[in-house]
């Protein structure tokens, strides 16, 4: 049994201070090649794994010099810039500005110049850049064609000051985001803008510093110790949501496996989950051969979910840089929105809390064990059970332990859904 301290207490809502990534397609941000042959922008592939909001669906950029244009929705200012990628080597030089000007145009405003990719792979730049623009233009110049799997562009804008809404009218995808979109990943149920909140972990910190492992930033990250009979992690999301799929970003040579059990009810906060001799929904498996992994599985509805991690070796903490979680949500329905929020420094620090400042002593994870904490665990179909001991919670059959292939590279492009398998009804627990 994993104990900890009660979290250190934040000042109002736990989510605030994040800023929100806007290199999104639910935020209407498009992507387009520059084609030097034609003098125009074209629409690429690298669109719908480059600006949806899984951190393991990728695309290759393009040997040698290019132009890779992301056109935000509106004008705004933009504070930051940061890549998920397998590049080893490469750089790339970034501009600003108002139109969607060629290359070598006078117009563009050259903000980063020749940046070592490695330098900013899942890290954010060293200086800011602070230029009001709609536009942001990328020269990429790699001679490996690995894949990037995120561009993340930050503003003025706090997560938490945006959410989900249904469009007034659908939208015609192909005119307002391009060719290529990913419906099955483009709105992460974990995040903050989707009203996901980290409400319990086991290695210190307050419930503001939990909030790194869904802030939509690789750079952050949230530090989760080993557990065996309660959870390492709890998070909550807003209502529950039938999901299907299920992505985790970590640090490189991580070993061990990551179970994972969706909950039909969620418990409260600053409170483990009793997850003793309960199978869990998912099972993520790291070999030290990549540092992300996935899992589709059959609809499954929860209202929580809960992490235990267990090294291969040692007592090795988990470093959660990103969790992202997928339900049924479409682009061509659904959008992010929010009015600008003033400029936040994030939580505690100018740029929120990196990799150095979790290992200097400040992770980001805290909480109370309470033995008796326990919540309905959601398993998706396939298993039921008879629990007349109450010291187990009560499931909703699933899918068994899982453990993914390779990455989700290529990503799905613009391929309707797969039908639903029929959602789990929770089964409560016998009575003593």
């Amino acid at each position: 049994m994993v104990s900890a301290a009660p979290p250190e207490k934040s000042a109002g809502n736990a989510t605030q201070g994040y800023l929100k990534n806007i290199a999104r397609q639910h935020c209407s941000t498009t992507l387009s090649l520059f084609d030097a042959a034609a003098q125009r922008y074209v629409d690429t592939e690298a669109a719908a794994a480059w600006l949806d909001d899984d951190i393991a669906t990728g695309w290759p950029a393009l040997k040698g010099k290019q132009h890779y244009l992301v056109r935000l929705a509106e004008p705004q200012m933009v504070t930051n810039f940061e890549l998920s990628t397998k590049i080893p080597s490469g750089t790339i030089t970034i501009y600003t500005g108002d139109a969607d000007a060629a290359p070598g145009d006078k117009s563009w405003t050259q903000v980063a110049k020749d940046v070592p990719v490695e330098s900013i792979n899942n890290h954010k730049l060293a200086h800011r850049i602070n230029k009001f623009a709609k536009y942001v233009l990328i020269e990429t110049n790699i001679a490996d064609s690995s894949p990037i799997y995120s561009i993340n562009i930050f503003g003025e804008r706090q997560a938490s000051a945006m959410s989900i809404g249904k469009r007034a009218e659908p939208a015609n995808t192909k005119q307002l985001l391009g060719d290529f979109v990913n419906n099955q990943t483009a709105f992460n149920m974990a995040g903050i803008y989707a009203k996901g909140a980290v409400t319990f972990a086991n290695s210190g910190g307050s419930d503001t510093s939990w909030q790194r492992a869904i802030d939509d930033d690789p750079e952050t990250l949230l530090n989760v110790k080993p557990s065996t009979a309660e959870s390492g992690l709890v998070l909550r999301f807003d209502g529950a949501q039938p999901f299907t799929r299920l992505s985790l970003l970590t640090n490189a040579k991580t070993r061990g496996k990551v179970d994972i059990f969706l909950l039909s009810e969620a418990p409260q906060n600053a409170t483990p989950v009793s997850i003793e001799g309960v199978a869990p929904s998912i099972t993520l498996s790291f070999d030290g051969s990549s540092q992300r992994a996935f899992a589709d599985f059959a609809e499954t509805k929860a209202t929580a979910l809960a992490i235990r991690w267990t090294p291969e070796s040692g007592d090795a903490a988990l470093s959660i840089r990103e969790l992202n979680i997928f339900a049924d949500l479409a682009l061509a329905e659904h959008e992010v929105t929010g009015a600008p929020a003033a400029i936040a420094q994030g939580p505690g620090d100018n740029e929120g809390t990196s990799e150095k400042t979790a290992s200097a002593g400040r992770s980001p994870s805290d909480g109370k064990s309470i033995s008796d904490g326990k919540a309905a665990i959601a398993m998706g179909p396939g298993r039921g059970g008879n629990f007349k001991d109450t010291s187990v919670p009560p499931i909703a059959a699933g899918p068994g332990g899982f453990t993914p292939g390779s990455l989700g590279f290529p990503p799905i492009l613009g391929i309707p859904r797969r039908p639903p398998s029929p959602t789990p009804t929770p089964i409560p627990a016998s009575p003593r």
